[in-house]
């Protein structure tokens, strides 16, 4: 044992657990850098993790594979995906997807949700396995965790294989390095030159990270989400990105100029009002690009109406997530945050909008073996 967590040089000799459970943060997508074009790489961004609302899954041995709860099927095609990857043969599990935030309105649960699975079949039936696994990772001293034998977290090398297994990562991978100790990131993207560079194969490369800045603890966000709406995603997804020009060059330099010389600096700093303003701008410009796809969608009046009210109400360091209808605002501590709740309760907000209070995640994924 090493500071009361596994020796990785036994895991192999470890008799497999039983059951896990695994509990992942939320993503909030502040917008690409840039698309469509060849010789620019494509899918880079901006993005942060936050720790609300969660999404919990448990796995545990079984006679077959099987799923149930929210998202259920998507959660076996996942694990089923694992066992072919991995080729672990006739294993039986049952997932149970115990909470999790909707699908499909900007907070990237079908990121989480893969990864998540893929922990939990690697942790169930790699250790003592000859399976073609990589090997788990003990989880470290952090902030925030009491470490235990039982509880682990993710690296990056981690966080990408697992990736990889399940099909994630395609265009963004903000969910898959958050996965890995959360944080603001930012990515750079990877090229497209062509349908091979595109196609979803374990050959292919993942947009680099290229920084990670954990936010101040004191510092939270009211993330309101639209009830009864919905992004768009998959095969609609992708005919739109089709039929979107690409991103005006101009605005991927403005982008580059937003995350590198105000977001990232005054996050590093911890200067809020610079951090508050630095998003709201890059998530207008990063809209941009879009607006002959997004206008479309019936939320977005309502969720450019809600970001002018957030910041009449002294919130100006907001956006929209992703293709919507998820909208974060930042704010400076929970006092200010549950005042700003309470505001919009007040005016009818609470109707039509979920609404939390979150912090900024630190920790990415969390995996704890249980009986």
């Amino acid at each position: 044992m090493l500071g009361g967590m596994p020796d990785p040089s036994t895991l192999g000799t470890q008799l497999p657990p039983k059951a896990v459970e695994i509990r992942t943060p939320a993503r909030v997508h502040l917008g690409m850098l840039s698309f469509g074009h060849r010789d620019v790489r494509s899918f880079g961004g901006v993005g942060v993790m936050l720790d609300r609302p969660p999404l919990q899954v448990r796995l545990r041995r079984a006679s077959r594979l099987e799923a149930r709860g929210l998202h259920a099927e998507r959660a076996l095609r996942y694990a089923k995906a694992c066992v072919d990857t991995w080729r672990l043969g006739d294993v039986g599990c049952a997932i149970e997807v115990v909470t999790a935030p909707a699908a499909h309105v900007g907070l990237g649960t079908g990121t989480q949700l893969g990864l998540a699975v893929a922990a939990g079949m690697r942790h169930l039936f790699a250790l003592g396995s000859e399976a073609h696994l990589p090997a788990a990772t003990p989880h470290p001293m952090q902030e925030e965790l009491q470490p235990t034998e039982h509880d682990w977290l993710f690296d990056t090398r981690d966080s990408m294989e697992l990736a990889r297994a399940v099909g994630r990562g395609r265009r963004s991978c903000v969910g898959v390095y958050g996965f890995s100790r959360g944080g603001l990131i930012v990515e750079a993207g990877r090229m497209i030159r062509d349908e091979a560079d595109a196609d979803d194969n374990v050959t292919r490369s993942f947009s680099p990270m290229v920084a990670r800045v954990r936010l101040p603890q004191a510092w939270r966000c009211v993330l309101l989400v639209a009830r009864d709406a919905a992004g768009i995603s998959g095969e609609a997804e992708r005919e739109a990105f089709k039929r979107l020009a690409p991103a005006p060059r101009e605005i991927t330099a403005e982008l580059s100029r937003l995350a590198l010389v105000e977001l990232l600096p005054a996050a590093v700093e911890g200067k809020f009002i610079e951090f508050s303003l630095a998003v709201r701008n890059y998530g207008a410009m990063a809209g941009k690009p879009f607006e002959a796809e997004s206008s479309k969608l019936p939320y977005a009046k309502a969720t450019a109406d809600l970001i002018e009210l957030l910041a009449e109400l002294g919130a100006p360091g907001c956006a929209q997530s992703s293709w919507g209808p998820a909208v974060m605002a930042c704010c400076e501590s929970l006092d200010r945050a549950g005042s700003l709740v309470d505001r919009l309760e007040s005016l009818g907000l609470g109707r039509h909008h979920d609404m939390v209070i979150t912090k900024f995640d630190t920790q990415g994924g969390v995996l704890r073996v249980i009986e």
